[in-house]
């Protein structure tokens, strides 16, 4: 007996360590100052089971049944495990019984190879999250797992925020965290601790001709494999924090855009630019020298014919093509060059342009066989394409050298739209962009971009050119025949938000002046 009472004791001592232990496993959540947890780390309580697309198009008597049913299944495919929020890839969203609005909210994920999942903000899809490990598939082009999770996928290929800026993601088997801002229709998203999207605009996947809902659930999307959340915390912002958020984003925005500008021609009173890092004069070429240009019959001031104010207007084809020299603006190097041009364009290509190729933009070098960017519109198609390429050395793009007509659209350096939206009666925004050219460490990219939507890209090339950085120049109107305004150079390339905020400026580039 004098052992049995010490053992007897011991045996109990266990059981309350054990049960101790098992409470700590599954403690209360402990949100930051400001938030409010919304799962309890113990039961589903204040959640529920919904897919809304097998219940969007249903009416009547069978969607109830069929909303009674997500419920039903719910707990069969949700379980708690030490705190955690466990789906195996299978049945209805884990959905909030509250519906929100203006919100910042922080949760943690971790899952598997081959799943995919994703976060619904007021019941609308999604920021996405991917098995980032998959390649990319040139049969479905839109869909880019290899770019991380974190993007707006349920928005229209192109559109701002759609892919992240960057890839964030853990390897498989550690916690990843989100922290998503929604204010408004923008949405902000944080992937441990890296901002992989900028504001950008949430659509309305459900109809996309109507603005996000004011209000709704947080949704945990589900399928294809076993995925983990935990430390689930929202913040609801009220209407005057978001005023002073969004007011911050704002001029934070601007004021990057405006510590990027290199140069800006507003052709409000003349060709030199307004602003430059480098020369404000604008060139033109004449034999081996430039000399000032000056407006004449082949490139005029349109005093009250611009977006904003005054535009430079190429009524003829012709051989006089105004030009900016590099020196601080464009920044060419020979190691990593990077660059945005934007301006906005007046034209029918159809109605306007005279036959062969035409040229709104170029840049050029001391030898286009040593590099050579352009936008163009097609020489004989009709109706003609419009065109961004990048040809880096002559010997990578046309190693048979044919002539640029002759390769199959494919194999060149190019993004090709076939009915760009160029017109007469409106002004159509174009920003092209260059990335890690002539860096041997990461993957060189050119990007083109019209009225604020991303068109296409320029990668898996060789981008190397060999200019003489001294003889490189922005070239404007070789052979093209319509209105230019606004023209502006960034020392890097715009992101989408970016490029959709130049776009949407007032009163142009000028705002963005330093």
């Amino acid at each position: 007996m004098t052992r049995t009472i010490p053992l007897l004791s011991f045996l109990l001592a266990g059981i309350v360590l054990l049960g101790s232990w098992s409470k700590t496993a599954a403690k209360e959540p402990n949100p930051p100052a400001g938030f409010r947890a919304i799962f309890n780390g113990n039961d589903l309580t204040g959640w529920y089971g919904l897919n809304p697309h097998s219940s969007i198009q249903l009416k009547g008597d069978k969607k109830k049944a069929n909303l009674k049913q997500q419920r039903a299944e719910f707990p069969k495919h949700w379980t708690i495990e030490n705190g955690e929020l466990v789906n195996s890839g299978s049945g209805p969203y884990a959905t909030t019984e509250a519906e929100f609005g203006d919100i910042e909210f922080h949760v943690e994920y971790k899952t598997v190879p081959k799943a995919d999942s994703g976060i619904y903000l007021r019941g609308t899809p999604q920021v996405q999250i991917w098995d980032w490990n998959q390649k990319y598939d040139l049969k479905n082009p839109n869909r880019k797992p290899h770019l991380g999770s974190g993007g707006l996928f349920n928005n229209v290929p192109g559109a701002p925020g759609r892919d992240p800026m960057l890839l964030a993601d853990k390897p498989f088997g550690e916690w990843n965290q989100f922290r998503i801002r929604q204010i408004g229709a923008r949405t902000w998203v944080w992937l441990n601790e890296k901002l992989v999207v900028n504001g950008a605009i949430m659509e309305n996947y459900w109809d996309r001709t109507q603005p996000l809902p004011a209000k709704g659930p947080i949704m945990l999307q589900t399928h294809g494999g076993e995925i983990r959340w935990r430390n689930l915390f929202v913040h609801e912002i009220g209407a005057e924090e978001a005023k002073s958020i969004l007011d911050a984003a704002e001029l934070e925005a601007k004021k990057k855009l405006s510590q990027s500008l290199t140069l800006h021609a507003s052709f409000d009173n003349g060709l030199d630019a307004d602003y430059s890092r480098g020369d404000k004069k604008c060139y033109v070429q004449q034999g081996k020298e430039l000399v000032q240009a000056k407006p004449n019959d082949e490139a005029k001031i349109a005093a009250d014919g611009g977006k904003f104010v005054g535009s430079l207007h190429f009524p003829k084809k012709g051989g006089y093509r105004p030009s900016y020299t590099d020196g601080g603006v464009l920044g060419y190097n020979a190691k990593n060059w990077s660059a945005s041009v934007s301006a906005w364009l007046r034209i029918d290509p159809d109605k306007d342009l005279e036959p062969g190729y035409c040229d709104p933009f170029q840049i050029i070098g001391n030898d286009n066989k040593k590099g050579y960017i352009f936008c163009e519109w097609s020489k004989d198609e009709t109706p003609r394409y419009f065109r961004y390429a990048i040809r880096p050395l002559f010997h990578i793009w046309n190693p048979t050298g044919v002539a640029w007509g002759d390769i199959p659209f494919e194999k060149r350096p190019m993004v090709q739209v076939a009915r760009a939206p160029f017109s007469r009666e409106k002004w159509t925004h174009v920003v092209f962009t260059l990335e890690n050219i002539n860096d041997k460490t990461k993957p060189p990219v050119g990007k083109l971009f019209l009225n604020g939507k991303l068109q296409g890209s320029i990668e898996k090339w060789d981008l190397t050119f060999d200019w003489d950085p001294t003889k490189v120049l922005l070239v404007l109107g070789a052979n093209y025949v319509g209105h230019m305004d606004d023209l502006a150079v960034f020392d890097r390339p715009l992101t989408d938000v970016e490029v959709d905020r130049v776009y949407g400026l007032k009163n142009g580039i000028r705002e963005l002046h330093p």
